[in-house]
């Protein structure tokens, strides 16, 4: 039975490749929730990469990246330049912002691109992207989620040198999608300071321990973004503020019947704090109920509304949430500021019965 499942599920990817190939403009949405290269790579099992996390030595690894983007401009950090940070393109008086991509991501892979280019189109941030790519290929989920702590300890390494070099950490904000959200967690186990803000963007839930999974007192502010708690997405409360969007599980605009809701919702995560980077397309949520996901009514309660994403406050704390049918960041619906890959296409109408008369 388990390989006749095998098989047809090759058959499948084939029929998917197939099908892929014969389109000229991929739709950028669905190459997303394809998790990107998953169809297109040549990748086995028996290609994944596990890397230890209790050898220091293996640190700096050739298999992880950090990428600065400030001031229009982009450069690569090398560990084996000295005195890196004073003769880079780092701008001392930004804000820094370290975003780390989740499972089959890297620096210019969906979903990741899409916040990378909105704090870039921002302006107002040194924007770092930890690309680790070559340690979370597809099909290798299970390699990812191993290789969480490798990674943590070698950007701990690196926060560490750049710290000494002058970095203000206390003023650094770690922004991870799924997987990293909780390589942000695990980077504080790796460094002798403590960590500023961390905002984690629907934390990934499959195959997560208690060992490896974020919490509150990972940073002196954890925020977290929840839009599809119980699946893709870690349910429950998991930092100082948690926003559960439209109930946490299912967001309405992925529910069109041409791609799967569950991943839709965990990837739109992300251009939910993106729109946060647009003072006039910030959102406001409302104090609830404890726990997310929850039902349609979460039971709003009595308090001040708490601005959700870049500005929430650092002292913010509780559970807040928010109804919205929209897709956020979409220019169509943001009088043209956003990004279109944040879009979604209706539904398709089915094709006109054939006739056969007259």
């Amino acid at each position: 039975m388990d390989c006749a499942w095998v098989r047809i599920f090759g058959l499948l990817l084939a029929m998917a490749a197939k099908a892929k190939s014969q389109n000229a403009i991929i739709d950028p949405i669905k190459d997303a929730l394809f998790l990107h290269n998953f169809i297109q790579t040549n990748n086995t099992l028996q290609d994944c990469v596990f890397r230890p996390y209790n050898v220091k030595e293996m640190c700096p690894d050739p298999d992880i990246r950090y990428v600065l983007y400030t001031n229009g401009e982009k450069q690569v950090y090398s560990h084996t330049q000295t005195d890196w940070l004073r003769q880079s393109i780092w701008d001392p008086l930004k804000e820094d912002m370290l975003l780390v991509h989740g499972y089959a991501g890297g620096d210019d892979t969906l979903p990741i691109n899409v916040l990378r280019d909105a704090y870039i189109r921002n302006g107002s941030y040194n924007t770092w992207v930890l690309d680790w790519g070559a340690l979370g290929e597809a099909p290798c989920y299970r390699a990812a989620v191993n290789n969480m702590r490798a990674v943590a300890r070698c950007t701990g390494d690196f926060l560490t040198i750049l710290r000494t070099a002058g970095l203000p950490t206390e003023k650094l904000t770690c922004v991870g999608h799924s997987l990293g959200a909780h390589i942000c967690g695990l980077i504080s186990k790796y460094v002798l300071f403590r960590m500023h803000r961390i905002v984690a963007l629907d934390p990934a839930r499959p195959l997560i321990t208690n060992q490896v999974k974020l919490n509150s007192g990972d940073a002196a502010a954890v925020h977290v973004l929840h839009t599809n708690a119980g699946h893709y997405g870690e349910g429950g409360r998991g930092g100082h503020v948690d926003f559960c969007i439209n109930g946490g599980r299912i967001q309405p605009y992925c529910e069109n019947g041409d791609i799967d809701a569950q991943l839709c919702s965990h990837i739109w995560a992300i251009c939910y704090m993106a729109e946060s980077l647009v003072p006039h397309l910030q959102k406001k949520a409302e104090p609830c109920a404890r726990r997310c996901p929850s039902g349609p009514r979460p039971g709003n309660r009595v308090g001040i509304p708490m601005m959700m994403g870049q500005s929430t406050p650092l002292t913010a704390a509780g559970s807040y949430c928010i109804h919205d049918k929209e897709p956020p960041y979409c220019p169509k619906k943001a009088g043209h500021i956003g990004d279109s890959r944040c879009c979604l296409k209706p539904p398709e109408s089915p094709p006109p019965a054939r006739r056969f008369w007259g």
